[in-house]
């Protein structure tokens, strides 16, 4: 279906992409993933038609056109029904005009080009295929530009399944989505692959990749690694790559040393054969030797120079893994914060109504449920940011803790990351260590820490809170926006810290990394949701299965020892 040979891309003399091969059959699922800035949306224009690569090619099947599902949501002012007759163009174009005629006749005649075209035949597929993934919007005339972001997210991948498109393209499909969107992301991607349809995915959604890729790519340095399965097998092969190149690496190192001593120690014979040239008696017959021996030496010197410098390329890199070091300290088990039914409204709308909880210090609290239900006003209703219209919330203020929002974009009070951590009192080098231990290394802790990615920006927040001793954390979706890479360091950053938190999150990996326990808001107050008991609440049963699936996961990962980042650094 797809063939990519020695694909390069370049903006601005960069190289992001460099000798590229993969291949896509009909039915497979290729997932692209790897830190931000590695090339993953430039793969998928390029496949697209949109930007034209440096060098390679991109053989397509014939007759196969991608339909490409951008990152961002579509801007569109009609109703859902015309969003989603955009899947055919031709078909968009009639029933536009069709909506505007006045005139009879021309409306006739329209009608039956709409027909002739497979309007009606695509109607009837809308309503069929909103119907299959339960996807809750019952009325097609609402207006598109009402929806939540996640509602675009998943119309935007409908119409591109409604294309009939062989090959779709999907960029980062699973942003927005709460868990409940995602799982109806997987629902529809496992059918149209089903069906014959090749998909490429960017994504870093852990158990998303795991879930649906037949293949993934990892890029990282203009270079692709490809393997079978999903991003658990991705690490395991990244765990063995590492392991197998540092191996190569020492015992190169090993040779290099042992060839580096020969030509030392044929250079000290040689310069001893000198020295007893000008001690000895027989000049002629010393200095003889010593110009054969020195000769010897040289040519000797140059061919295991020669074997160093081919030793040297054929060392395989192996980029230092960052290693997160952080003070440790302890933190006392204490009341955090008590709500005794608390209930919040905006004018007559309500948001939740009496809630209640209980946190101590060292509990690690996760808290789900759809987009809408009220999390971040209850979060930033128990951090004091809002005021409950009712109800009662006590906060210990002996203890330290500190509000990561989700938009950072003002949250730092400095210039640069090196001035928001050498704010808590450390020095020059102690702060740059702690900065090189989380990826600001060099004139990147110097930068502006306005224009620093999202992911820079959590793993900087989390390492000042923890580098100010704080003993409680409460963070409103940390996992927005991060990448692979950022992910990781985030578990190895949170897994370190001593104290405990309280977190809003749709990434299925991260909660059932960090919440060892997890409530969701319903109706009639805070559900806890258990990984090991039965749960009778029928709405929570696809949830706690794949909250299970992604808590086992986590087990094996911790007993596998230290975090697996070091692998994607």
């Amino acid at each position: 279906m797809l063939q990519i040979k020695d694909l390069s891309i370049s903006f601005d003399g960069f190289e992001v992409l460099r000798k590229v091969n993969l291949d896509l059959a009909a039915g497979e699922t290729l997932a692209l993933t790897g830190a931000n800035g590695t090339g993953k949306t430039s793969l998928l224009r390029a496949v697209a038609g949109e930007i034209t690569p440096l060098e390679g090619e991109i053989l397509l099947q014939k007759d196969i056109a991608p339909f490409f599902v951008h990152q961002e949501c579509d801007t569109f002012s009609g109703t859902v029904k015309e969003y989603l007759f955009g899947a055919k163009p031709e078909i968009s174009r009639i029933y536009t005009e069709l909506c505007r005629s006045s005139d009879p006749i021309v409306y006739a005649e329209l009608i039956n080009a709409f027909n002739d075209a497979g309007g009606f035949e695509l109607e009837a597929s809308i309503s069929s295929t909103i119907n299959k993934f339960g996807i809750g919007i019952d009325d097609l005339d609402f207006p598109y530009r009402n929806l939540s972001h996640g509602f675009k997210r998943i119309l935007s991948v409908i119409r591109g399944a409604l294309s009939g498109s062989k090959l779709l393209l999907l960029d980062e499909p699973t942003n927005h989505l709460d868990i409940e969107m995602t799982l109806k992301l997987e629902e529809i991607v496992s059918s149209l692959s089903e069906s014959g349809v090749g998909i490429i995915v960017v994504s870093h959604d852990r158990t998303f990749i795991d879930r649906v890729a037949h293949k993934t790519v990892y890029l990282k340095r203009g270079i692709a690694i490809s393997i079978s399965g999903g991003y658990s097998e991705m690490l395991a092969f990244l765990e063995k790559d590492f392991l197998s190149r540092k191996k190569k690496c020492v015992e190169i190192d090993k040779k290099i040393r042992q060839l580096e001593l020969d030509v030392a120690r044929r250079k000290s014979w040689s310069d001893s054969r000198e020295a007893s040239k000008r001690l000895s008696s027989d000049k002629g017959h010393e200095g003889h030797m010593a110009a054969k021996l020195a000769k010897r030496a040289l040519v000797v010197r140059k061919r295991k120079e020669r074997l160093v410098q081919q030793l040297e390329q054929e060392k395989p890199f192996v980029e230092k893994p960052i290693t997160i070091k952080i003070p440790q300290y302890e933190v006392p088990n204490r009341k955090m914060l008590n709500a005794e039914r608390i209930s919040f409204s905006y004018g007559k709308k309500n948001i939740f109504r009496e809630l209640s909880l209980n946190v101590d210090t060292n509990e690690r609290i996760g808290l789900i449920g759809p987009n809408g239900s009220g999390k971040t006003t209850l979060m930033r209703c128990l951090a004091g940011i809002l005021k409950p219209v009712n109800g009662r919330i006590y906060r210990n203020d002996s203890v330290d803790w500190v509000y990561i929002p989700q938009d950072m974009t003002r949250h730092f009070k400095k210039k640069t990351p090196f001035e928001e951590i050498s704010d808590v009192g450390l020095d020059e080098q102690t702060t740059r260590s702690h900065l090189a231990n989380i990826g600001f290394r060099g004139d990147r802790a110097l930068a502006n820490a306005e224009l620093i990615s999202c992911g820079e920006r959590m793993r900087l927040a989390i390492l000042k809170a923890i580098l100010s001793r704080v003993e409680f954390i409460f963070m409103d979706e940390p996992t927005n926006h991060l990448d692979i890479e950022s992910l990781e360091m985030l578990d190895k950053l949170l897994n370190d810290f001593p104290g405990g938190f309280l977190f809003i999150s749709h990434d299925r990996q991260f909660i059932a990394e960090h919440g060892e326990k997890i409530f969701t808001i319903e109706d009639d107050g805070l559900k806890s949701l258990d990984y090991t008991k039965d749960i009778d609440i029928d709405s929570f049963t696809e949830t706690k299965r794949n909250l299970t699936d992604s808590y086992e996961q986590s087990i094996t990962r911790r007993k596998s020892g230290d975090s697996w980042s070091e692998f994607l650094q």
